[in-house]
């Protein structure tokens, strides 16, 4: 309760200060906490939801919601897309610019798995792009990072240290679940029956949790990345099940991203 009358106070003083905003959302149990108390407040601004071009099952949920609650959304492509890859962790970077602000979204990519369509790493890599989306009067993105989230390509804590980034040259960051814990979510999602993806989350033994094959886990991307594999010991030549066929290892040929974590997820 003390949370998130904390989490309550930080967004009335924030839309206080800035209020033109949009809300970073994904339909993930984060997103859907954020949406469902920002919605409780009274207050209705458009949503800023990036989608993969790929395996739309994993998109159903958010389609259904985005429909229920009748919410305005802002999607478009991104500027620029590379690789990361720390072992076997493997993500594409994409960078959006909404006005003069850039922003970040990696989606992990895993190992296609039996049964379900996956697609080919290079592909990814030539999805659409475009410049920028304009919004007018937009000042604020109100997004669901928490102090606790991590990523294993940036060696695990990946949490934000702020509650807001003011930003003189682009709009501000929002952080209002900055305290929050994984369980905190899950509580505030139960007490007051917020809908969740049940195709991506599940409780077990108690406790909530992903579902392992990540089928309809919008955060990741099924792929075959054999061929821009950069691992010192990736073979030099492998199968391609897109043309059933040898070809060679072209990771040194493809855009790769920088690890460095943003400023504010460091200490």
């Amino acid at each position: 309760m003390i949370k998130l009358e904390n989490t309550k106070k930080i967004i009335a003083n924030g839309i206080k200060a800035f209020p033109k905003g949009m809300i970073c959302w994904s339909g993930g149990k984060d997103s859907m906490a954020l949406l469902h108390i920002m919605r409780n407040m009274g207050l209705s601004m458009p949503v800023v939801f990036f989608r993969e071009p790929w395996q739309p099952r994993k998109y159903t949920f958010a389609d259904n919601l985005i429909k229920r609650w009748n919410l305005l959304v802002y999607t478009w492509h991104p500027q620029e897309s590379a690789f990361q890859q720390e072992g076997d962790e493997f993500e594409v970077q994409n960078v959006y610019q909404v006005n003069s602000t850039y922003l970040t979204c990696p989606t992990g990519i895993v190992e296609p798995i039996e049964g379900c369509s996956f697609t080919c790493s290079l592909d990814i890599l030539k999805r659409p792009k475009q410049l920028l989306l304009e919004v007018p009067q937009f000042d604020a993105l109100w997004i669901g990072h928490k102090g606790c989230d991590s990523d294993p390509i940036l060696g695990g804590d990946a949490g934000t240290r702020i509650e807001s980034r003011v930003l003189w040259s682009q709009s501000n960051m929002m952080f209002p679940l900055r305290d929050w814990t994984h369980d905190d979510v899950w509580d505030y999602i139960e007490k007051h029956d917020v809908p969740y993806d049940s195709d991506r989350y599940e409780k077990a033994n108690g406790k909530w949790r992903e579902k392992a094959d990540k089928a309809h886990n919008v955060d990741y991307v099924h792929a075959c990345t054999r061929c821009v594999d950069r691992r010192l010991n990736a073979p030099k030549f492998v199968h391609c099940p897109k043309l059933d066929m040898t070809i060679e290892n072209i990771s040194s040929q493809v855009p790769w991203a920088s690890q460095e974590k943003s400023t504010y997820m460091k200490d």
